[in-house]
């Protein structure tokens, strides 16, 4: 073999060593970036942010059934829900299972809530529900209501004796009053504070429909 000829062997076995060091490094690195970004999502799924598909109607006209988005995790280890909050609770089905409810703040410990006359009370004074609610809005879904059950809700938010919340208690509600169930309802009542999951929904999807409630 001419000295040629097997300069030219050691140069191709030379770029075939580096060929497959460079495709198992390029494995590598997918590897490490696939790990590092699979580590990042849990992180922020199960300490930032999670997840969350309106299911339903018991929030419209603030939220509508399939928009889609994220409730902020973090937000409740610096700050306790406040009066109007939209927040995320862990609630105990009828068949034992758990599931996550969207609804609104309205009472917090140590307050009495009441709704006399379709108009909520919290500690004696009205509450003014006008940054969500309109009055054409909630004329609208009691006719709406009416019409699919037959049933007339009378006002839109249905009376209730006052209830005094205990130190660790909160009122929570759904915008959509005919068509939710919260705490008005016996087998739910005032809601603890350990029950509180996320606060605040970031909707993603739709477009149309972008931006944080």
């Amino acid at each position: 073999m001419s000295e040629e000829n097997t300069k030219r062997k050691k140069r191709k076995q030379r770029y075939s060593e580096d060929d497959e060091r460079s495709i198992w490094e390029d494995i590598l690195d997918f590897v490490k970036v696939f790990a590092i970004s699979a580590i990042v999502i849990l992180l922020f799924v199960n300490f930032i942010a999670y997840p969350i598909t309106v299911r339903g109607h018991s929030m419209d006209p603030t939220l509508s059934n399939g928009e889609y988005g994220y409730t902020s995790l973090i937000s409740l280890s610096t700050s306790e829900p406040a009066r109007g909050d939209i927040v995320v609770v862990k609630m105990n089905e009828e068949d034992g299972s758990e599931s996550l409810w969207v609804k609104r703040v309205i009472g917090l410990p140590g307050e009495t809530v009441e709704c006399k006359d379709g108009i909520i009370y919290i500690n004696g004074v009205a509450f003014d529900e006008s940054d969500y609610l309109s009055e054409e809005y909630m004329s609208q879904a009691l006719a709406d209501f009416k019409a699919e059950t037959g049933y007339d809700y009378g006002t839109f938010t249905n009376d209730f004796a006052p209830v005094t919340l205990g130190e660790d208690q909160y009122w929570i509600m759904g915008d959509n009053r005919p068509w939710s169930k919260d705490s008005r309802d016996p087998g739910v009542g005032a809601v603890s504070r350990d029950r509180f999951f996320g606060k605040g929904i970031m909707v993603l999807w739709p477009f149309d429909k972008f931006g944080a409630k």
